[in-house]
């Protein structure tokens, strides 16, 4: 699936959720837990979802790396070099650098990919959702969650349907896996909202 496709549904179904979101917020019971869970859940898919859509491609991931890498390997060298240091402080600074790199790596790339998430959403125009009362949230949030796992489905390719070959394409596709992440989400919030009528419809006289 095409960068430019890709974005263009997942900007699709962040407007749906949006606009649920703010649902939540005018019902007048934000107070409530189980708006309270569903809001989270909502957020945080929000961030996922962005997360998703500024995956680098696997090749631009690898030279970034490779780059990187170098550039720290270099650093580290110069820097003992100027300390003096002999091959054995040369390899354990450089080793060291190394080490906190790869810690800082998923932070780092988490805030890098949501900032070009957000770029490449920006770009795209989706058509507004239709409106919907509180009562209609749950099956608004649905019919984004079928749209966020039709996305899901063809970025893992349609020959990679079956369930081992979906798992395998969580554990190695970065986009893949975000994407089955924010669908736990998006469900867990549906499941909030539904739970939150229910107790409505049970104090109802």
């Amino acid at each position: 699936m095409s960068v430019r496709a890709l974005s263009t549904e997942l900007a699709a179904v962040r407007v749906m959720v949006a606009d649920g979101l703010a649902e939540i917020g005018d019902a007048g019971d934000a107070g409530q837990v189980w708006l309270r869970s569903a809001t989270a859940r909502l957020t945080a898919f929000d961030g996922v979802l962005t997360e998703a859509a500024g995956v680098l491609a696997g090749p631009t991931r690898v030279l970034v790396l490779t780059l990187a890498t170098f550039l720290l390997v270099a650093g580290s060298t110069a820097l003992a070099g100027a300390l003096g240091l002999g091959t054995g402080g040369v390899l354990a600074l450089a080793g060291g650098t190394l080490l906190i790199a790869a810690a800082a790596a998923p932070w780092a790339s988490r805030h890098v990919y949501s900032l070009i998430g957000r770029r490449r959403l920006s770009r795209t125009t989706p058509g507004p959702a239709a409106e919907a009362g509180p009562a209609g949230l749950p099956e608004r949030l649905s019919r984004a969650r079928v749209r966020l796992v039709s996305a899901a489905l063809r970025q893992a390719g349609a020959g990679n349907w079956s369930a081992p070959e979906l798992r395998r394409a969580i554990r190695t596709d970065p986009v893949v896996r975000r994407l089955a992440y924010a669908d736990q989400l998006l469900c867990q919030a549906v499941d909030c909202v539904e739970r939150h009528l229910g107790d409505l419809r049970k104090d109802s006289p």
